[in-house]
């Protein structure tokens, strides 16, 4: 078991490659009647409760020939049954895929074709699933299966998502040093507020909880009072968020919807970009100490400040690299720089990811020759060590912690009669940090195009709505670059600039 300090000197966090199962089945073992979950009804689990349900789901898929290194895709619905799905998985070292119950039939059409998956799993009832057996001529032979624990997807840039390969010890690692930031206590419960559909979703909250024997309390659907209470009633210490959930919290706070300071010792913040002043008046209104984490699906949680740093550090900085974590800035000619310089950010540590899944993105790793990974971000660490990111390098939008493809978007924009160009891009956006916009030229013959008719073939073309464009702006010509690339920094401002005249003229 490594045992490493953190950069304060203060603890140290140690961690296992132990699977979700064995970590349960301990915690079971000393209390099953333990509560495990609360659930969106307000229904408790027992540890107990979730051993059986996970033991009646391991054999029926055991009876389909469901293994060790297959892979189980699995919807990630907030129940019980889906808890219990995870557990199942584990305990015949398979590998859990959560996806979206959201997405659209053609994505899941395209995951489907790709994953190379056993079996499917829906849990969408509390205590009820439906098995989903695959051919045995369609799973996967990739050699990783048998170290992967997870899968998780993430926007690819030919419409099939990529898929995120992790072992055991890299959610050990990420969970347990997030437990040590925060100062936790054994009987801190979680507050389940992100879905469990990705690789960072379903590490902070599900396997977070199970493998420490902590209780986890669902929310769903979003509701900012009702969750501050739901935090309160079951003593919740810990949350992981997008900042659009803390924006929420803190505005029902100023218009006076709750008033009393949350339990909780800390919240975990990443996804987009979060304001200085936010971060105050979380402080301010709701006693919680926000903390900035900086990670992605391929290397999970691995920097944050912590709730002791001041207050302007919390505002600055995307955190410290957890113990075992090293983070640099590259140049292009991938050279690490020196402290204080800009440049992209590359990691390497526990938590970094396996790999791609054959099929789903396999050699498209963007790795430096000694390790690390290139994350497409824009870093600077200080001398002190702090990371602060200042840009993206990368096109993905990032709209309320969703990332968004807009390759992806392009093309189904392009399939429209009316459309002869499109180039997807971030507007600025107070609540969600960044909105998608159409930037568009029509075809000769078509006069115009309105944001709902767009919207209406969106919709036709099976995408899912939570990457369909907010904004649509027609122009003449599209911005190119010297090269004759689409100039998307160019056509980004200019929609920023006619996206906010736009709010000006509604207000």
């Amino acid at each position: 078991m490594p045992e490493l300090p953190f950069e304060n000197g203060l603890k140290t966090l140690s961690w296992t490659e132990a699977r979700l199962w064995p970590q349960f089945q301990a915690h079971r073992r000393a209390d099953s009647e333990a509560v495990a979950l609360v659930d969106c009804d307000d229904r408790p689990w027992t540890r107990g409760e979730l051993a059986a349900m996970a033991a009646a789901l391991t054999v029926e898929l055991q009876s389909h020939g469901v293994g060790p290194g297959d892979r189980v895709l699995v919807a990630g619905h907030k129940t019980a049954g889906t808890l219990a799905a995870a557990l199942a998985v584990s305990a015949i070292d398979s590998v859990f895929c959560p996806y979206s119950p959201k997405l659209g039939p053609s994505e899941l059409t395209a995951l489907d074709g790709a994953l190379g998956h056993a079996a499917t799993v829906v849990c969408a009832q509390a205590d009820r699933w439906e098995v989903l057996p695959r051919p045995l001529d369609g799973r996967s032979d990739d050699p990783r299966d048998q170290d992967a624990v997870l899968i998780g997807f993430t926007s690819g840039s030919t419409g099939v998502p990529k898929g995120v390969m992790h072992g055991a010890g890299a959610l050990n690692y990420a969970t347990r040093a997030c437990a040590a930031i925060a100062g936790l206590a054994p009987d801190d419960a979680l507050l389940g507020i992100v879905p469990l559909d990705s690789a960072p979703g379903f590490t902070f909250t599900a396997h977070f909880a199970l493998s420490q024997g902590r209780r986890l309390v669902f929310v769903d659907p979003w509701d900012p009072v009702q969750a501050m209470a739901r935090a309160e009633r079951f003593g919740c210490g810990w949350a992981i968020a997008v900042p659009t959930h803390l924006f929420t919290m803190v505005e029902a706070a100023r218009q006076g919807l709750w008033t009393r300071r949350l339990p909780l010792k800390a919240m975990a913040v990443g996804g987009s970009a979060m304001t200085a002043e936010l971060i105050a008046d979380a402080d301010k209104l709701l006693g919680v100490k926000a903390l900035r984490m900086f990670g992605m699906s391929e290397c999970m949680g691995h920097c944050s400040t912590w709730p002791d740093h001041p207050l302007d550090h919390r505002q600055r900085f995307d955190g410290q690299p957890f113990p075992g974590t090293e983070e640099e800035a590259f140049d292009a000619e991938l050279t690490a720089l020196p402290r204080g310089k800009r440049g992209q950010a590359g990691v390497r540590g526990p938590s970094l990811f396996l790999g791609y899944a054959q099929g789903m993105g396999a050699g498209q790793e963007r790795m430096t020759p000694d390790g690390y990974y290139l994350t497409g971000d824009e870093i600077i660490r200080d001398d002190e060590g702090f990371v602060r990111v200042v840009g993206r390098i990368k096109d993905q939008i990032i709209r309320g912690g969703f990332n968004i493809d807009p390759a992806e978007v392009e093309a189904a924009l392009l399939q429209h009669p009316a459309i002869a160009e499109a180039a997807v891009v971030a507007v600025p956006e107070t609540k969600l940090g960044e909105q998608a916009c159409a930037v568009c030229k029509l075809r000769p013959g078509f006069q115009t195009l309105d944001l709902p008719a767009l919207l209406d073939h969106m919709a036709a073309s099976g995408m899912s709505r939570k990457k369909w464009p907010e904004h649509l702006v027609l122009v003449d010509t599209m911005a190119v670059t010297p090269t004759g690339k689409l100039d998307k920094k160019a056509m980004g401002a200019h929609a920023a600039a006619v996206i906010a005249r736009r709010r000006c003229t509604a207000a």
